[in-house]
């Protein structure tokens, strides 16, 4: 199916500028029945998310459990809880506080409105709302002991947990709908054809290389992989801003030092992510340790036949920074969140990593999803 609505900047303001309006007339108790009238969609780490007609525009919903904490110290993007700078990382962590998600989110829409970067979904409205939704608590964090446990007993993820599960106001998020996250859309051409799926992977490389830099340390996103990019089937957007940090939050000196570290991170992380994407669609290999051991090969340059020739060069020109991180990431995950970040390794494959867009075209051969 194609997505017919108009995307461009100008066609995406004036709709924000239309579903802004209708959202601020509504009173605290009017949008709360309208919220309440829609079923949830989903629930995870970072609340509840469901999507509304406002107007005739359709528009994402999401609402987090807003603390005792933060009420008492309103938009701060300070480390309400002392959480450790380990907690950054998408691993299933307490999250660092509604504040700092809006605010990412207000970077964000100052640098679409500017015209700096089309990469972003715009928050159309937020505001705090009195109880929480159904289905508030995670399945992630259902077991408290057990989170706490495996961010090695610290007690500040259970002071956060904790003040989140006794939560009683909510911070409601409308933000621009986007027809697809990026893995299913990348499924969905990949099922299309080997034409379609070199097409859309080189559209996702370019995006990806133009995108990332344009931020330049001014927002870090910590967590975008593939389900939490967006696309239209022209170019990406980054959603889900509920790990995103920055140098002008107020952050602890512990914090400064981790993001000063971590420079590369979301550069080299996007390319992980480009490169895992493609050996699992196309390498023939069932088991992640497997696939690491075609990447290394990659890294190391040499030649990957189980995969499409499009697809190698592909994965020839990332596979250096792609093997760092993955050498972080599996650990990370399963070991430890104390594992040290590879700061100079990576620094040094990214130094090797080419740039050079591919030499193929997309536009006639992408399938649309709504």
């Amino acid at each position: 199916m194609i997505d017919r609505l108009d995307r461009s900047l100008p066609a995406r303001l004036a709709r924000h500028g239309t579903v802004s309006a209708a959202l601020a007339l509504l009173s605290d108790a009017r949008l709360t029945r309208l919220l309440d009238s829609a079923p949830p969609l989903g629930a995870g780490i970072g609340g509840v998310h469901t999507v509304l007609d406002l107007d005739g525009v359709t528009v994402f919903v999401k609402r987090i459990p807003v603390t005792e904490v933060e009420l008492r110290h309103p938009r701060s993007t300070a480390n309400l809880f002392d959480l450790p700078p380990f907690c950054q990382y998408g691993v299933g962590g307490p999250g660092f506080g509604v504040w700092r998600e809006i605010a990412a989110h207000e970077l964000a829409n100052g640098w679409v409105v500017g015209g700096r970067t089309e990469g972003f979904p715009l928050l159309h409205h937020w505001r705090v709302l009195d109880g929480t939704p159904p289905q508030t608590t995670p399945q992630e964090h259902a077991d408290p002991d057990r989170t706490v446990a495996y961010f090695h007993g610290s007690a500040a993820v259970r002071r956060r947990l904790d003040a989140v599960a006794a939560a009683t106001a909510s911070a409601v998020l409308v933000v621009e709908h986007l027809p697809s996250n990026l893995s299913d859309w990348l499924s969905a051409q990949t099922a299309a054809g080997d034409e379609a799926a070199g097409a859309a992977y080189a559209m996702v490389e370019r995006e990806l290389l133009a995108q990332v830099p344009l931020l330049n340390g001014e927002l870090v996103h910590f967590d975008h992989h593939f389900r939490n990019m967006l696309t239209d089937g022209h170019r990406l957007y980054f959603g889900d801003l509920g790990l995103a940090t920055s140098p002008r939050f107020e952050l602890a000196a512990a914090e400064r030092e981790f993001l000063a570290d971590h420079r590369d991170h979301d550069r080299a992380y996007a390319l992980m992510e480009l490169v895992n994407s493609v050996v699992t669609a196309f390498g023939g290999l069932a088991c992640w340790p497997d696939r690491f051991r075609l990447i290394r090969r990659c890294a190391h340059g040499l030649p990957c036949p189980e995969l499409p020739g499009w697809a190698e060069d592909l994965v020839q020109r990332h596979a250096p920074a792609a093997a760092v991180m993955n050498d972080f990431y599996w650990p990370l995950h399963g070991e430890s969140r104390t594992i040290p970040f590879p700061a100079a390794a990576l620094a040094q494959a990214l130094d090797r990593h080419a740039t050079a867009e591919p030499n193929i075209s997309y536009e006639n051969h992408v399938v649309r999803l709504p």
